[in-house]
C-alpha cells in the first residue's frame, strides 16, 4: 500500500513569537533610531564637502529640413537630431577647449571625453533640442554652454567649396526669377490686348498661372539659398543658457535620507541575527 506524503503546511507564527520580535525592537529601539540619523548626518556634511556640480540648461529650436521633392532645390541645414550629435563632436568641442583652455596639460583626448561627460543633448517630441552642460560653478556652466552653441552655430555656415556651389545656384536661381518676372508681365499685358477679357481665364490666364508657378519656386530657392549661405543664426536659440543657481549634484537630501533608510535596514538585521 503506498502511503501518500502530504506536504507541510506552514503553521501560523504565535503570537508569543510575534510579541517577543516587537520586545526585541523596543529594546534596541535607541540604537535603531540614534544610529541611523547619525549616519544621515554625517552623510550631509560629506555631501558639502565633495565639489559641487551645477547644470546650466539651453533649449535650441532647429528648424527641420522640408521632404525631398523632385525638381526642387533643398536647404542644406542640419536637423535637430544632426545637430545633437554635432553639439558632441570634435569639430564643436575642440574650439571649446582651446577658447576655454580646457585642455592643461592634458593630451586632447583625455579632455574631449572630460568634456563630453559633462555635456548631455536631447531632442524631445515637440523637435526641440535641450542641451545639458554641468561645471563646478554656475558661470562656467552657462560660459560653456555659450561657448558651444556658438561653435555649433559656425558648422552650419558652408565651407568653401559648398559656397562656391550655392553662389553657383543662387545667381541662376535670381537669373530665372528675373526672367520669368519679364515673361509674367508680357503674358500678362499680352493678354489683356489679345483677349479683351480678365487674363485669369482662357489660354492666357493657363499660361500665368503655369509661369507664376515657376516665379514661386525661383523665389523659394533664392531665399533658401541665400539663408544656406549664412548659415543658422542666434534666432534658432528659444532659451538662451540659463545661470543656474542650485547645485545638480550631490543631490543631498536624496543621499542622506538613502543613508537613513539603509543604515536602519541593516540595523535590524543585525539586531535580528544577533538573537
Amino acid at each position: 500500500m503506498n502511503i501518500v506524503e502530504q506536504p507541510e503546511v506552514s503553521k501560523p507564527q504565535s503570537p508569543v513569537a510575534q510579541l517577543d520580535r516587537l520586545l526585541l525592537i523596543v529594546e534596541n529601539i535607541k540604537l535603531l533610531l540614534i544610529c541611523p540619523l547619525v549616519v544621515g548626518l554625517i552623510a550631509w556634511g560629506i555631501c558639502w564637502v565633495v565639489p559641487q556640480s551645477y547644470t546650466s540648461l539651453a533649449i535650441l529650436a532647429v528648424p527641420t529640413p522640408p521632404l525631398p521633392v523632385a525638381g526642387k532645390w533643398q536647404t542644406q541645414v542640419q536637423s535637430p537630431t544632426q545637430a545633437a550629435a554635432m553639439l558632441v563632436s570634435p569639430l564643436v568641442i575642440d574650439p571649446v577647449i582651446a577658447s576655454l583652455k580646457l585642455a592643461d596639460d592634458r593630451h586632447l583626448e583625455d579632455a574631449r571625453k572630460k568634456l563630453m561627460d559633462k555635456i548631455r543633448t536631447s531632442v524631445g517630441r515637440d523637435n526641440l533640442l535641450r542641451l545639458e552642460v554641468t561645471a563646478d560653478s554656475p558661470v562656467k556652466a552657462q560660459s560653456m554652454a555659450n561657448t558651444l552653441i556658438e561653435n555649433w552655430l559656425k558648422t552650419t555656415v558652408p565651407g568653401e567649396r559648398e559656397r562656391a556651389d550655392l553662389e553657383k545656384r543662387l545667381t541662376s536661381a535670381k537669373t530665372s526669377l528675373e526672367v520669368v518676372n519679364r515673361i509674367l508681365v508680357s503674358l500678362a499685358d499680352g493678354g489683356k490686348e489679345a483677349l479683351g477679357k480678365p487674363v485669369t481665364r482662357g489660354e492666357a490666364g493657363t499660361g500665368i498661372v503655369a509661369v507664376g508657378e515657376l516665379q514661386g519656386q525661383y523665389l523659394t530657392d533664392t531665399i533658401s539659398i541665400a539663408r544656406s549661405l549664412q548659415g543658422l543664426s542666434r534666432d534658432v536659440i528659444a532659451q538662451a543658457p540659463t545661470l543656474p543657481i542650485d547645485p545638480s549634484a550631490p543631490k543631498k537630501t536624496w543621499i542622506a535620507t538613502a543613508a537613513v533608510v539603509t543604515s536602519m535596514l541593516l540595523l535590524v538585521f543585525w539586531v535580528f541575527a544577533r538573537q
